[in-house]
């Protein structure tokens, strides 16, 4: 039956039989039309419909793949700017073209075997084939079939290869080394992201849930590694959001019209031209909101967040950088010294008579794989105007005081580089705090970029004899961290620290023999230990080292450091800068030097009880080498560091971390945590903005509508539109070709949908469309089911109730995961204003 059958059927049902100009016999014809307005174009959001020419049903893969080129590239787009989130972690972008052209044969794959009559299932199932044979070609085809067919062989490789990627990932700090194992987990990860995301736009039509995975890939690095969002990229990503935004509301116009084309009995010569509508901008509205506020989110933050900027391999404030997580901060020194560009870190003016070591913090931790930092010592009152003299330093060894200015350009660390011992800091801005194990400062607020500071410093200078007459360790306790070595530790390690200091008879004298050993017969390069495979400060890389005699400083520092523990020496490694090079021979600049990126430096620290923490450097043509005389140059007591001439610490000035360092997080450390957890917090709020905008956005839309049906008098037109929204927004198929009587038949033939509600808005809409104007209303006029009065409209009230329980109704009849989609992705907010089915009369005239 037609529309126009039907509304004859409806009006004759009433006792009014329309002429053929569509008036109801007897009644003249009035301001408002005796026919409904003709529907917008609209159409099903899915399924499959009947009724086109020739009287067959339609298979509903003859128009699946409608759009999916466009849909395709909008996702590819959206995809490759999302993977520009790990352009800062990663160095370079090979990887990213590598990673690209493996998403790009996804899709095209899901897009091919979609324009097939192929079951759903055989498409994704294509895909994930395509997916495996493409990173097999790529990363493992020397061990597959023709070089593309994996065999069990590839699938070792392929772990491998993850394992490989995921320890550069834990081990590293950025930018990181695009080796081959992160190259496969990114191009890997890659495409399986690609997957998901055709299922989401092309299987599911949900681009919305799509660009949250996006964009969850996207921040992914931003909170691991606290850098900012690049405000540039993430326009870009939205920008491509917003594009398949588009496309996706395309391929639903193309749809809607080709539907219409059929149930009218008529589908042929239905092309794109004649199925978009009024605009070819209509639908944007809704994308342009959402992506707006996904944007301006996103460029707000970093306003309002803490000076996050990016850090230095040294970087490691509490809750975040380098030196948490098991993150290997010695891996992330060696690649910063690979690194080809070299930069100038901080300058410096010292009266010292030798330029000094500067030293940004400490690793005595020791797992046997990982060497870490204890940061549980920056404590409220450990202010820097007043160091704690340093650890085990007896007043019988001579000292003299030194100030060092240091001016720092670009580099951005929470920590501070020091000499060693420090007395006092000034000039300082922000909020710092020493550790007083290792007398190192790190900021609580602030960092060192654009900083000026003063340093007053001691130089240690004991004899030969003095290092040589030091008595055993005072606190075996406190030094028992420091002595700490796995139970597994390698047996060459142990052989090796034995025969070299076979013939000394004292720790100084072991100390000093390690030293010479690595500085002789060992050779310093930054290359051989990634080439030959033992990067590392782990025990089996030391063994591995001690057999190559090749590496650089991390594994200089950490084979003398284990060593010296295994004879009995507490020992941890200090990183920080060698002393540079000065400007020029002139006057002026003499005691001035520079400090670059290259010069970052990692080197071992022993403690000797009445000396304290000495350090020393066995790497090979690299620094100062620790060679004490045999007569002091210094006046012993001149300048002398005494431990009760300055305010006492809040920590105890012991070689380890005190009671309370060891204890539960302090205050300090709460609020490090908080400011850490705000970018993740902005992040999830964003995303929470995002995923509410649509449904705010709907809900705003149906308060309009109903405010002004209420204003003209058209509530029941207006409750079958929020109607049939509420149906497309739960999956069922609406069409502009069914009137209300034939869509409500459909619900109860095809889903089982018995409601006495939905009959309710079917008479109330019927009635409004077709009433004549009040002068002319038969007595009589009005329907007891619906609540209408004597003149015919429904009230405002009993609408709402009927539209309440028929949506309830059509929410019963569906999935739990279309009532979820429908609340947060609701279907029906991507309709144009055109094509939104109004059964609203018009307004009188």
């Amino acid at each position: 039956m037609s529309v126009a059958e039907e509304r004859r059927a409806a009006a004759a049902a009433r006792g009014r039989v329309p002429s053929r100009g569509g008036v109801p016999s007897g009644v003249r014809p009035s301001a408002r039309s005796s026919t409904p307005r003709r529907p917008s174009r609209g159409g099903t959001s899915g399924g499959s419909w009947s009724g086109s020419a020739g009287g067959r049903r339609d298979d509903p893969r003859d128009t699946a793949n409608v759009g999916d080129l466009r849909l395709g590239l909008a996702a590819f787009l959206l995809l490759a700017t999302g993977g520009l989130g790990f352009g800062r972690v990663l160095d370079a972008l090979g990887w990213w073209f590598v990673t690209n052209l493996v998403i790009a044969i996804v899709l095209a794959t899901v897009i091919l075997l979609r324009r097939t009559r192929l079951p759903a299932v055989f498409v994704w199932l294509g895909a994930g084939v395509a997916w495996l044979l493409t990173i097999t070609l790529f990363f493992a085809s020397e061990t597959a079939i023709v070089g593309i067919v994996p065999t069990p062989t590839t699938l070792g490789a392929f772990e491998r290869l993850r394992d490989a990627g995921f320890q550069t990932f834990h081990d590293g700090s950025a930018p990181l080394d695009t080796d081959a194992g992160v190259v496969f987990v990114m191009a890997a990860g890659g495409g399986l992201v690609a997957l998901a995301v055709a299922w989401l736009v092309l299987g599911r039509h949900a681009p919305v849930l799509a660009a949250v995975l996006v964009f969850a890939v996207y921040a992914g690095p931003t909170v691991a590694v606290s850098f900012p969002l690049d405000p540039w990229v993430f326009a870009f990503v939205a920008l491509s959001f917003l594009w398949l935004l588009r496309e996706d509301v395309r391929r639903r116009e193309l749809l809607r019209g080709l539907a219409s084309a059929r149930a009218a009995g008529d589908g042929r010569g239905v092309g794109p031209s004649a199925m978009t509508g009024a605009g070819r901008f209509g639908g944007l509205g809704p994308a342009v909101l959402v992506s707006a506020v996904a944007v301006v989110v996103a460029l707000l933050t970093p306003a309002v967040l803490p000076d996050l900027a990016v850090r230095d391999v040294t970087a490691g404030a509490r809750g975040s950088g380098p030196f948490v997580n098991g993150i290997n901060p010695l891996i992330s020194l060696g690649q910063s010294l690979r690194r080809p560009a070299n930069t100038t870190a901080l300058e410096y003016t010292t009266t010292a008579d030798e330029p000094p070591y500067l030293k940004v913090t400490d690793l005595n931790e020791f797992t046997g794989t990982v060497w870490g930092p204890d940061n549980s010592g920056y404590n409220d009152g450990n202010t820097l105007d007043a160091f704690p003299a340093p650890a085990g330093l007896s007043e019988a060894i001579p000292v003299e005081t030194f100030e060092t200015t240091v001016t720092v350009d670009a580099l951005s660390s929470p920590w501070l580089p020091l000499p060693y011992p420090t007395q006092k800091v000034d000039g300082l801005r922000g909020d710092w705090r020493f550790e007083a194990a290792g007398l190192t400062a790190m900021a609580e607020r602030g960092s060192t970029r654009g900083q000026t500071y003063t340093a007053t410093s001691t130089a240690i200078l004991p004899t030969a004899q003095q290092m040589r007459d030091v008595p055993p360790v005072a606190d075996p306790a406190s030094a028992a961290p420091y002595l700490e070595l796995p139970d597994d530790l390698p047996q060459i390690i142990r052989d090796t620290a034995a025969d070299v200091t076979a013939t000394a008879s004292t720790d100084y004298d072991r100390a000093i023999a390690l030293q010479r050993y690595f500085r002789s017969t060992f050779e310093y390069s930054e290359s051989a230990p990634v080439e030959e495979g033992f990067d590392g400060s782990g025990a089996e890389v030391i063994a591995t080292f001690l057999e190559r005699k090749a590496g650089y400083c991390i594994h200089f520092s950490s084979a003398m450091a284990v060593m010296s523990r295994v004879l009995g020496i507490p020992a941890r490694i200090a990183i920080g800068y060698l002393p540079g090079t000065t400007i020029d021979n002139t006057p002026a600049n003499r005691d001035t030097y520079i400090v670059t990126s290259d010069q970052l430096h990692a080197w071992p620290e022993l403690y000797f009880e009445g000396v304290g923490w000495v350090p020393f450097e066995p790497t090979a043509s690299r620094g100062v080498v620790t060679q004490f005389s045999d007569a002091s140059t210094a006046t012993p007591g001149s300048g002398s560091v005494s431990p009760d001439s300055r305010p006492a610490p809040t920590a105890a000035s012991t070689p380890t971390p005190t009671a309370d360092a060891l204890g539960g997080p302090t205050s300090t450390q709460s609020g490090g945590a908080f400011t850490a957890a705000l970018v993740p917090l902005s992040i999830l709020l964003g995303v929470l903005v995002l995923l509410a905008t649509p449904s705010i956005a709907r809900g705003l839309r149906r308060a309009a509508g109903r405010r002004r049906a209420l204003a003209d008098g058209t509530s029941s037109g207006w409750a079958w539109s929020e109607f049939l929204d509420t149906a497309r927004d739960l999956g069922f198929p609406v069409t502009s070709a069914e009137s209300p009587r034939g869509f409500a038949s459909r619900l109860r033939g095809q889903f089982r949908i018995e409601s006495p509600a939905v009959d309710r808005l079917v008479a109330a809409v019927e009635r409004e469309s077709y009433a004549p104007s009040a002068g002319e209303r038969p007595d009589g006029w009005g329907d007891p089911r619906i609540g209408s009065s004597a003149g015919g409209a429904a009230s405002a009230g009993s609408i709402d109730a009927a539209l309440a329980e028929a949506k309830a109704a059509l929410r019963s009849a569906s999935q739990p995961l279309e009532r979820v989609l429908a609340a947060v992705l609701p279907r029906s907010l991507v309709l144009r204003r055109d094509q939104r089915v109004d059964w609203r009369p018009p307004a009188a005239s």
